[in-house]
């Protein structure tokens, strides 16, 4: 497996577990005796690690943290400090974390900020899976020589 393979299989497997967060989020949301809390989580899961799928295929190393402000601005801005700036929205789920999992954190999390937290979710993966998914889509075409963009 080439470099190149094993960032594009790396990537791939960040945006799936992405995916299954996402997809988590909805059924618990929809699930109307569900712990609203519980439905943050996913939607912060899920876009800390749409931020490390992308800073994976920009071959950048990351800390285990979970902060996602953090991520956006130590990690992603140097490579686009426009897209941090756009995606600064999401560090908003960070604590919706704390909230769920502490019962001393203050505030629950009800239905209307577990949709406010889809939404975030929502925005920020409309953010970053274009650029990941163009990143996929190159790395493939790279790989069949007679491929033209698009094949």
């Amino acid at each position: 497996m080439s470099v190149s393979d094993d960032v594009r299989s790396t990537v791939s497997q960040w945006l799936a577990r992405t995916q299954l967060d996402r997809e988590d989020a909805r059924i618990l949301f929809a699930n109307r005796s569900a712990n609203f809390g519980n439905v943050a989580v996913p939607c912060q899961q899920a876009v800390e690690k749409l931020i490390k799928a992308y800073l994976v295929r920009h071959a950048v190393r990351f800390p285990k943290i979970h902060y996602i402000a953090r991520l956006l601005e130590e990690l992603v801005t140097p490579l686009d400090a426009d897209l941090a700036q756009a995606a600064d929205f999401a560090g908003q789920l960070t604590p919706h974390v704390t909230l769920s999992r502490y019962p001393d954190a203050g505030d629950e999390v009800d239905r209307d900020v577990a949709r406010g937290a889809i939404g975030l979710m929502d925005r920020a993966w409309a953010l970053f899976e274009p650029r990941i998914l163009e990143f996929l889509e190159d790395q493939e075409t790279a790989d069949d020589p007679g491929c033209v963009r698009g094949c």
